[in-house]
C-alpha cells in the first residue's frame, strides 16, 4: 500500500491563532503534487495496469502559479508517450486556510481511442499510524427525508476492516454525505468531495496506516481522440490534536473563505424568507391569493417573499413547461398575467423576490417532452426524467429560459429543486460498454456550466440549492449556491402543526450539518424563541401563514429583529455543545464564537419532555483572565447586562423552566 509518509505531521493551517506549532501544509503539497508517483495522492487504473506502476516512465511537468491571493496553483502534468494520455492535477492550496483542494484531467491528445480507464480515485492517500492506535471515521447521515437526516455517527475501522459509502441513485448527498473527517491517532483528516452524481468512498486500516480514498464509482472508459473528461473535486484538510471541534472550525473557515457564494465581496446568508402559499393554498393558488400573503407581511421585517412549487400549467408534481414564451408555463386560470406582477409588487413591498423551479424534471407529455424529445431522457418504468444537460442546446434552452425569467420577474434567488433519479439514467444512456460513466460526466459538467453561466449572466443573484431537500449538498454545489431547504423531513410535523417535533429536527441538523455546510436552512412554524431559534440558522424559512386575525406579529417582528441582530455570529467558529440527536427528552445546545471579535453566543433549547431545567455549558474559546459583558435572553428581551469572568463565563450554567423553552446567551469581551 502506497503510504503519505508522516502525513499528519506534514499538513497545517497558516492562521497562527489556530495552528502554532504546526508544519507549513504547503511543504507537503509541493511534495505529493510532484513528479514522483510514490507520493501522488490519486490513482487509476488505465488499460489494466495501475497508475502506480507507470507513470514515473510518463513524461511529467510542474507549474506554480502564486498570482491569485491567498492562493498557490500547482499543475502537475503526465503525458504517456505510447497512447499520448495527458493527466493534469490542477491543485489549490490555500495559504489563509489550512486546505488543499484538486481535480483531475483526462485527455486523449492521441489519433485513436484511449485503453480502457477506470477506477479512478482522484483521492487516495494513505495516513501511517501505530498498530495500537485507533482509527474512527466520523460522518453524517446523508438526507433520505428522514427524522435522522444529516445527523452525526462514527465507526470505528478495524485492522483489517474496510468502510465503503456511496449515495443512492446518483443523487451526490441522498443517503450518504460527501463530507467526512477520519481521526487517526493524535490527529486527522477532514474530506470533501465535489461531485454531484455517483460518486464513492473507502476507508481502509491495516497494520501500519488508514487509506482514504474517494471517486467516480461508475467509469469504464475508453477516450475519443480529443476528448477530456475531468475528475470530482477533492480537498482535505489535515490537523493535529485531541480537539474534536479544531478540524471543523478550520474546515468551517475554508468553506467561509473559498467555497461559500458571494456578492460584492459579502457571504450570502440564508434570507429571513416568508413562503406564502406553500403549506396552505398549493395548487389552489392564485395571484390575488399570493399578494394576499404578501400584504400581511408588511412591517413585519422579512427580507424575501419566497414562491414555490405551485403556479405551473400542470399541477406539482408535473413538471416540464420550462419552454418559450414564459406565458406557457404557467397556469393562466390562476395566474393570467404569469408572475410578472408578484415580482413587481414584492419589490414595491421592499422584499426581494424567491422563485422555484425545477427545470432538470421532466414529465411525460409534457410540453418540453413533446416538443424536444431530443432533449429528453425518460425511463421505461416512469413516472419521470431528467433534461439531459450532456447536450449543449438542452443546456444552452434551460440557461436561457433561466436568465429571462429571472430578469422578466425581478428575481434575486433561484430556487432550484431537483427529483431526478440520475443514476438510473445515466445507465440508461451509457449503451456502450467500453463508455461507462460519460453520460454522468457531461452531464455533471452540463449542470456546472449552466449555473455558472446564469451566475455570471445576474449579478448579485444567488440560487438556492434544494433537490428534494438536501439530497445533491456536495463541494461543487456549495460553490454555487447554498441549500435553503436542506431536508423534507420537516414537511409532515409541519403539515399536522408539530412544530415542535420540525424544532427539533431542525437543531439536530443545524448541530450536524453546520461542521461542514455552514450555512442552511429548512421549514419552521411558531414565533416563539423556542420555535423560531429552533428554524433559524443565519436566516429562516419562515413556512406559517401570516394572515389570520390574532396572528402574533408582535411577537413574530420582535423574532426577526432578533434573528438579525445575532446573524452574525453564524459567521464564526461552532461548537456543540450537547450530544447531537432528536431525542425529545435531552437538550440541544449550540455555541457560535468570533474569536476576532471577542464575541459569541450560545442558543440553548430544553426539549420538550427534558426534565431537567439546567444546562452546564462548558464554552469553547473563552479566554479565563478576561471580563466579558453577557446579556442573556429568554424571550425577545434581553435581560440587563452583565459582566463576568472568563473562569465563571466558560462554566456557564443556562436554566430554562418551560418545556420546551430557549435561552439566548451573547458575550462580548470587554
Amino acid at each position: 500500500m502506497r503510504r503519505v509518509l508522516a502525513i499528519l505531521s506534514l499538513i497545517v493551517a497558516l492562521v497562527p491563532s489556530a495552528c502554532a506549532g504546526d508544519v507549513d501544509h504547503l511543504d507537503w503539497a509541493r511534495r505529493v503534487f510532484a513528479k514522483s508517483s510514490a507520493s501522488l495522492p490519486f490513482s487509476f487504473t488505465y488499460g489494466g495496469t495501475s497508475s502506480r506502476e507507470f507513470l514515473e516512465n510518463w513524461t511529467a511537468t510542474v507549474e506554480e502559479d502564486v498570482s491569485s491571493p491567498n492562493t498557490v496553483i500547482r499543475t502537475l502534468t503526465f503525458s504517456d508517450p505510447e497512447s499520448r494520455l495527458e493527466v493534469r492535477a490542477v491543485a489549490k492550496i490555500y495559504t489563509d486556510t489550512p486546505a488543499v483542494d484538486w481535480t483531475l484531467y483526462f485527455t486523449n491528445r492521441g489519433e485513436e481511442p484511449s485503453p480502457i480507464l477506470e477506477n479512478v480515485y482522484a483521492l487516495d492517500v494513505a495516513v501511517d499510524l501505530d498498530p495500537k492506535q485507533e482509527a474512527v471515521l466520523h460522518r453524517l447521515q446523508g438526507s433520505t427525508a428522514g427524522v435522522t437526516d444529516w445527523l452525526p455517527f462514527d465507526s470505528t475501522v478495524p485492522v483489517g476492516g474496510r468502510i465503503d459509502f456511496a449515495p443512492i441513485d446518483g443523487r451526490s448527498s441522498m443517503g450518504a454525505s460527501p463530507f467526512f473527517g477520519v481521526r487517526a491517532g493524535d490527529g486527522g483528516v477532514i474530506t470533501a468531495i465535489g461531485w454531484t452524481g455517483q460518486w464513492r468512498a473507502e476507508v481502509e486500516r491495516n497494520e501500519s496506516s488508514v487509506r482514504v480514498s474517494a471517486g467516480m464509482q461508475n467509469l469504464h472508459l475508453s477516450l475519443e481522440p480529443g476528448e477530456t473528461i475531468r475528475s470530482p473535486r477533492i480537498v482535505q484538510l489535515y490537523w493535529q490534536g485531541d480537539d474534536p471541534d479544531r478540524p471543523h472550525n478550520l474546515f468551517r473557515r475554508y468553506m467561509f473563505a473559498h467555497i461559500v457564494p458571494k456578492i460584492d465581496g459579502k457571504t450570502v446568508v440564508p434570507p429571513i424568507a416568508q413562503l406564502s402559499t406553500a403549506f396552505y393554498e398549493m395548487d389552489a393558488g392564485t395571484e390575488q391569493v399570493v399578494l394576499d400573503h404578501l400584504h400581511s407581511l408588511k412591517g413585519l421585517g422579512f427580507e424575501y417573499f419566497w414562491l414555490d412549487a405551485y403556479y405551473g400549467r400542470d399541477n406539482f408534481p408535473t413538471v416540464g413547461n420550462y419552454v418559450f414564451p414564459l406565458m406557457r408555463t404557467f397556469n393562466t386560470d390562476r395566474f393570467p398575467r404569469g408572475v410578472a406582477p408578484i415580482g413587481e409588487a414584492v419589490h414595491c413591498e421592499g422584499l426581494k423576490f424567491l422563485l422555484w423551479f425545477e427545470p432538470e424534471r421532466i414529465c411525460p407529455g409534457t410540453l418540453m417532452a413533446k416538443e424536444h424529445p431530443e432533449w429528453v431522457v425518460l425511463p421505461p418504468e416512469g413516472p419521470w426524467g431528467m433534461l439531459n444537460l450532456a447536450v449543449p442546446d438542452a443546456r444552452e434552452q434551460m440557461t436561457r429560459y433561466l436568465n429571462e425569467s429571472i430578469r422578466e420577474y425581478r428575481i434575486n434567488c433561484l430556487r432550484i429543486d431537483n427529483a431526478v433519479p440520475y443514476g438510473r439514467l445515466w445507465k440508461q444512456l451509457d449503451t456502450d460498454p467500453d463508455r461507462v460513466g460519460i453520460s454522468e460526466i457531461r452531464y455533471v459538467e452540463g449542470l456546472y456550466k449552466a449555473l455558472d453561466d446564469i451566475l455570471a449572466a445576474n449579478p448579485g443573484l444567488f440560487i438556492d440549492n434544494c433537490a428534494s431537500g438536501g439530497q445533491r449538498i456536495d463541494l461543487e454545489m456549495c460553490a454555487r449556491s447554498i441549500p435553503l431547504w436542506r431536508t423534507d423531513a420537516t414537511i409532515h410535523p409541519l403539515l399536522v402543526k408539530d412544530y415542535a417535533q420540525a424544532a427539533i429536527q431542525n437543531q439536530a441538523i443545524s448541530a450536524g450539518l453546520n461542521r461542514y455546510v455552514p450555512l442552511s436552512t429548512s421549514g419552521q412554524m411558531g414565533t416563539s424563541p423556542y420555535l423560531f431559534r429552533s428554524g433559524f440558522n443565519g436566516g429562516i424559512a419562515f413556512c406559517e401563514d401570516c394572515r389570520p386575525e390574532g396572528f402574533p406579529r408582535e411577537e413574530l417582528k420582535a423574532a426577526i429583529v432578533e434573528g438579525k441582530r445575532i446573524r452574525k455570529y453564524f459567521l464564526g467558529d461552532f461548537y456543540c455543545l450537547s450530544d447531537v440527536n432528536v431525542d425529545p427528552r435531552h437538550w440541544c445546545v449550540m455555541q457560535y464564537d468570533r474569536p476576532e471579535h471577542g464575541d459569541g453566543m450560545v442558543l440553548a433549547f430544553r426539549r420538550g419532555q427534558s426534565p431537567y431545567a439546567a444546562f452546564q455549558c462548558g464554552l469553547k474559546g473563552i479566554d479565563p483572565e478576561a471580563e466579558y459583558e453577557v446579556s442573556v435572553s429568554r424571550g425577545y428581551v434581553p435581560e440587563p447586562v452583565k459582566t463576568m469572568k472568563g473562569t465563571d463565563l466558560a462554566r456557564f450554567i443556562v436554566t430554562v423552566n418551560d418545556r420546551p423553552g430557549s435561552v439566548l446567551v451573547e458575550y462580548v469581551k470587554k
